[in-house]
């Protein structure tokens, strides 16, 4: 959707409109009170929401959110500020709304903002092009004198001309140093130090805002950044490999929920898998395959992704995990159902590890993957081969792993030695 059309029709209006004395925009101010807390990704998403919905009605404005509480400005056409409100109004993640202005206005206050965010900190998850962030003497003026909300939200819309004459002032502009070193300070800090305050409780770290931020800079323009953040992030772990269930796989499935907002194509999650596998080569290429105890006999385990998949990431993570373990398995990537046949035909294997992708659900292809199954089963040295599946849908589904006829399902890159073994330890006698 063109962003500059319904704003130039806008700025068309409202020049129109005071040369002739008659206001054609109209302007509003409401408060109102989250029901609940939101994260980062909440206001990431409701800033995305509200940018689509408001260009579309040539609206624009500003929300300030500040511990719960919403200020927001909107001002377009009357008949297209009156329908956000009534939208707003019907939605149910705020209540205590009240109008504190509702006036005819000459010109816009805020220029082609389709909707920023003012909030204390810069979020990471959001873009320079989104946030504006208020002093702590704005905040605490609008909470001891909520009548001065509106001058309180007009004076960010000083900001424009400078915005525009100094861009590197911009938040989050500049060197993927200074975007790291925000995420760094808003998603891992805070964990570390939670972390530190539970020292001697067992229990994974949090993991949603770390996942959140790997995702963001997944679908980013610095494809140096996911492997710093990773890096960061392994050396305060202590290895790569222990981020796989906490932070890489969720951050996989976070570009598959971005791309179901509309925050991103498919070629993004694409892009972003392949950005997030290449990292993963990088931090792990010095590491030193283990050497397995003399005389012990590991299974044979072909690696695939279902043929025509195209997010090949649960791969690479089952034979890296497996690798690491002290197996030696064999990854390929077959492009049918048939090159599949043949393989499991040349060689023997004890054990098929097949994937789905980690992004996307890929419910339509659960047919596909039952008769693969069924295909290599019948085409295998191994009549009794086991076979392992693992991707987005398995995990959130346990029964999807029976529908097609799997013995066991990898959840997680350091489940599948187990899930292998486990299918294994069933075929033997008693």
């Amino acid at each position: 959707m063109s962003q500059t059309q319904p704003f130039e029709t806008a700025r068309r209006l409202s020049k129109g409109a005071a040369r002739g004395n008659t206001f054609e925009l109209s302007s509003l101010v409401y408060r109102s009170r989250s029901v609940t807390p939101l994260s980062d990704y909440d206001l990431y998403e409701l800033v995305q929401a509200a940018q689509s919905r408001n260009q579309a009605e040539s609206v624009t404005g500003l929300m300030l959110y500040d511990d719960g509480r919403f200020y927001q400005w909107l001002e377009g056409p009357p008949a297209s500020v009156e329908r956000l409100m009534r939208s707003i109004k019907s939605d149910q993640r705020h209540t205590d709304i009240e109008i504190l202005s509702d006036k005819p206005a000459a010109a816009r206050q805020f220029g082609d903002w389709s909707m920023r965010l003012a909030t204390r900190g810069v979020r990471s998850i959001h873009s320079h092009n989104n946030v504006v962030v208020p002093s702590s003497a704005v905040i605490d003026d609008i909470r001891s004198h909520p009548e001065n909300v509106k001058v309180a939200l007009a004076g960010f819309s000083s900001n424009v001309e400078e915005e525009r004459a100094a861009p590197s002032n911009r938040p989050l502009q500049g060197p993927a140093s200074a975007l790291l070193k925000n995420v760094i300070v808003s998603a891992v800090l805070p964990e570390l130090t939670a972390r530190h305050a539970a020292e001697g409780k067992r229990g994974p770290w949090p993991i949603d805002s770390r996942a959140r931020a790997l995702a963001d800079l997944l679908i980013g323009a610095d494809s140096n950044a996911p492997y710093e953040f990773l890096r960061t992030l392994s050396h305060q772990d202590g290895s790569v490999r222990h981020l796989y269930e906490t932070v890489v796989e969720p951050a996989a499935r976070m570009l598959g929920n971005l791309w179901t907002a509309d925050v991103c194509t498919e070629l993004d999650v694409t892009l972003g898998l392949s950005q997030l596998q290449r990292a993963l080569r990088q931090l792990n290429e010095d590491t030193m395959q283990p050497i397995s105890p003399a005389g012990l006999i590991l299974p044979a385990v072909l690696i695939v992704p279902e043929p025509g998949e195209v997010h090949v990431i649960n791969a690479a993570l089952d034979s890296d995990a497996l690798w690491n373990a002290g197996w030696d398995p064999l990854s390929e990537f077959p492009v049918s159902d048939e090159a599949l046949q043949d393989m499991v035909a040349g060689s023997w294997f004890d054990a098929l590890d097949l994937s789905l992708s980690a992004s996307f659900r890929r419910e339509h292809w659960l047919p596909r993957v039952e008769k693969t199954i069924a295909l290599a089963r019948h085409a295998s040295q191994n009549p009794e081969l086991v076979v392992v599946v693992g991707g987005r849908i398995f995990v959130e589904d346990q029964g999807a792993g029976k529908q097609v006829g799997a013995d066991g399902i990898s959840t997680t890159a350091m489940h599948a030695e187990q899930a292998i073994r486990d299918g294994l330890h069933r075929l033997k006698p008693g």
